[in-house]
C-alpha cells in the first residue's frame, strides 16, 4: 500500500459518458487505467485540483491533480510518491495561552462581509465573545427586502444587494479565486466548506459558491459564532468612532448610541462611503489610490461556450464557459487599459445600489451557472494622480450613479446600449431579452461616461472582438459599475494591521487592502490575530 500523487492529468471529455454531469463519478476507472492498475487496487483517492484546458478548440480537456492510496505500485509513469506536508499552522490557539487570557473580551466587529465575519470567527474561537454590528438585517430578512425591491422599486438603503448579512459578496457569485499566497486562504476555504459551501472549492482552480448557496453558508457561520459566545446586532448602523485620549474606545451608531469596546475591527466594505469618509474626517491616516469604474457587458452564454470550447454544443460535463480578457495601455499612454472583471457565466445583472436615486450594477450567478446569459464588467483604472483629493474621486462615482439612474428613467431601469452602437455612437438597443429583471432602456452610454472611459472601452471592445468572435455584434452594455473598489486606502502603522489610531483596525476592501472574498477574509482573519497577539 502506498500514497501517490498524479499531477496535471488530462482527461478528454470523450472519455466520459456523454450524459455525465459529474465527471468525478467516472474517474476511479480512468485513474486505474492511467496508472496501469486494476480498479480494486485504487483503495481511495481525492482531487487536489481541477481546471479546464480549452486551448485546443473543439477538444477541451479536464485537468486533474489527484492523490490516491493504491494497493500496488503503478505500472505506468507520471506519478510520484506523496511527500508529507509540513505541519499546518495551529489555528486553534489553546485557551491557556497568556495572549488569550489577557485579551479583553467583547471587541466590536463592524460588518458581516468576509472580512468582518472571519475576524469575528477567529475572535469567537478564542473565547472573546465579539459584538458584531451590521446596518442591515440577517439573511432571511435581506432576501425578503430584495424581493420587495423588485416588486415595488422602493429601495431599502440598509438592506439590498450591497448591505445586509454577508455583505456585497453574498450576491456576486461567490468567486473565490485569489492571487494571494497567505496560508490562511486555505483555512478560509475549509471554513466555508464546513459551513455548507460545495466541497469542490477545496480543489477547483477557479472555485465559486453561487449566490443561492452563499446566504445559507454565511448564516451557518454566524450561528456557529453565536454558539461560541459572539453576539450579532442587526440594524445597527455605525456612523463614527468614539475617540478618547487619541485612542479608539468604541463606535457611535446612527441612533446616537455609543458602544464602548477594547478594540474595533471595521470590515464595512468599500460601498459604505459615509462611514469611510467620516473616518477620514476623524483624522485616520489615509491616501488616495487607484480605483476602477466600468460597464457590464452581457452576451448569450452559448456564444461564450462556442468561443471558449470550440464546440457546437456544450457537453454536460463542462460547466458554463468563462473568459478573462485584457486590453493593454496604449504605448503613448493616451488610452487606458481595460480588463474584464467579475465574470458571471450563466448569471444575471443586478442593481447593486444603496442610495435612492442612484444606480450601479453588478453580476451574480447561482451555483449551477445555468442561466441563459453571461456577463462581466469592463473596468478601467483611474490613477490617484487624476484627482486632487478623495472628495473629487467620490464625486465622480456619485455623478456616474446619478446619471445612470436618470438615463434609465428614474425607476432603477438600467440604461443600456448595444456594443456595436456604442462603437458607432448611436442610440440603439436590440429587442432580444436580457437578465436584468427591472428592464433596460436605450441610452447613449458613450456620451454618459467620461470621455477617457468611453475611449478606453471602445478600444478594448475592438480588441476583445478579435479574441472572441461576436463579442461586439452580440454584446450589450448595461448601466455603469461603480462599486468595484475604493479610491482610499487607510494606512497601517508600523507594518502591522492597526490603523494610525490605536485600538482601530480597518480591514478588507473598505480599507483598500483586498480585492475579493478570499483576500478580504484573510485580511479580517489577520487583524483578529493581531488583536490577540498571535
Amino acid at each position: 500500500m502506498m500514497l501517490i500523487a498524479l499531477k496535471d492529468w488530462p482527461v478528454a471529455i470523450t472519455a466520459l459518458p456523454s450524459a455525465c454531469e459529474q465527471p468525478e463519478t467516472a474517474l476511479r476507472g480512468l485513474l486505474a487505467h492511467q496508472l496501469g492498475l486494476h480498479t480494486n487496487e485504487i483503495l481511495s483517492w481525492r482531487i487536489t485540483q481541477k481546471s479546464i484546458d480549452a486551448r485546443r478548440k473543439g477538444h477541451p480537456l479536464l485537468i486533474y491533480s489527484v492523490e490516491a492510496e493504491v494497493g500496488a505500485e503503478p505500472k505506468n509513469g507520471g506519478w510520484q510518491p506523496v511527500v508529507p506536508p509540513p505541519p499546518a499552522p495551529n489555528w486553534e490557539v489553546p485557551l491557556e495561552l497568556p495572549a488569550r487570557r489577557t485579551a479583553p473580551l467583547h471587541p466590536v466587529v463592524v460588518g458581516t462581509g468576509p472580512a468582518g465575519l472571519c475576524a469575528a470567527w477567529v475572535l469567537a474561537r478564542q473565547g472573546l465573545r465579539p459584538l458584531v454590528l451590521d446596518c442591515g438585517g440577517p439573511g432571511e430578512e435581506r432576501e425578503r427586502d430584495i424581493a420587495a425591491f423588485f416588486q415595488t422599486r422602493q429601495l431599502n438603503p440598509a438592506s439590498n444587494y450591497l448591505f445586509g448579512e454577508g455583505g456585497a459578496g453574498t450576491y456576486s457569485d461567490g468567486k473565490l479565486y485569489t492571487r494571494i499566497r497567505d496560508v490562511r486562504a486555505r483555512a478560509v476555504l475549509e471554513l466555508f466548506a464546513a459551513a455548507g459551501a460545495p466541497e469542490e472549492i477545496l480543489y477547483l482552480k477557479r472555485p465559486h459558491i453561487g449566490s443561492d448557496i452563499l446566504p445559507c453558508m454565511v448564516g451557518n457561520i454566524r450561528r456557529r459564532i453565536e454558539t461560541l459566545g459572539g453576539v450579532f446586532r442587526w440594524h445597527a448602523e455605525v456612523t463614527d468612532i468614539a475617540v478618547e485620549n487619541q485612542v479608539c474606545q468604541g463606535v457611535v451608531l446612527r441612533s446616537g448610541e455609543r458602544i464602548a469596546a477594547p478594540a474595533v475591527i471595521m470590515g464595512f466594505g468599500h460601498s459604505a462611503r459615509p462611514l469611510l469618509n467620516n473616518l477620514r474626517r476623524a483624522g485616520v491616516a489615509h491616501e488616495l489610490k487607484g480605483f476602477q469604474t466600468g460597464c457590464r457587458i452581457e452576451h448569450p452564454q452559448v456564444l461564450i461556450d462556442r468561443n471558449q470550447y470550440g464546440l457546437t454544443a456544450r457537453p454536460a460535463c463542462l460547466g458554463a464557459a468563462e473568459y478573462n480578457l485584457v486590453s493593454r495601455v496604449a504605448a503613448d499612454g493616451g488610452v487606458p487599459g481595460v480588463s474584464t472583471f467579475c465574470m458571471c457565466p450563466g448569471g444575471e445583472i443586478v442593481p447593486a445600489t444603496a442610495v435612492p436615486g442612484r444606480l450601479s450594477t453588478n453580476g451574480m450567478s447561482r451555483y449551477r451557472r445555468d442561466g441563459e446569459f453571461a456577463d462581466s464588467c469592463l473596468i478601467m483604472t483611474w490613477g490617484p494622480e487624476a484627482f486632487a483629493n478623495p472628495e473629487e474621486a467620490f464625486a465622480l462615482l456619485d455623478d456616474l450613479e446619478a446619471r445612470a439612474f436618470q438615463a434609465g428613467g428614474g425607476d432603477y431601469t438600467a440604461p443600456a446600449q448595444d456594443a456595436a452602437a456604442f462603437l458607432r455612437g448611436e442610440l440603439r438597443l436590440s429587442e432580444r431579452g436580457g437578465s436584468y429583471r427591472l428592464g433596460m432602456k436605450a441610452a447613449r452610454l458613450d456620451e454618459m461616461l467620461p470621455p477617457a472611459m468611453t475611449t478606453a472601452l471602445q478600444t478594448a471592445l475592438r480588441q476583445f472582438d478579435r479574441q472572441c468572435r461576436g463579442f461586439v455584434a452580440e454584446g450589450r452594455l448595461v448601466g455603469v459599475e461603480t462599486h468595484v473598489s475604493s479610491p482610499v486606502r487607510f494606512l497601517r502603522s508600523g507594518g502591522g494591521l492597526g490603523s494610525s489610531l490605536p485600538g482601530l483596525y480597518i480591514v478588507g476592501e473598505g480599507a483598500g487592502y483586498a480585492g475579493g472574498i478570499i483576500s478580504a477574509a484573510v485580511d479580517g482573519w489577520r487583524a483578529a490575530e493581531a488583536y490577540l497577539g498571535v
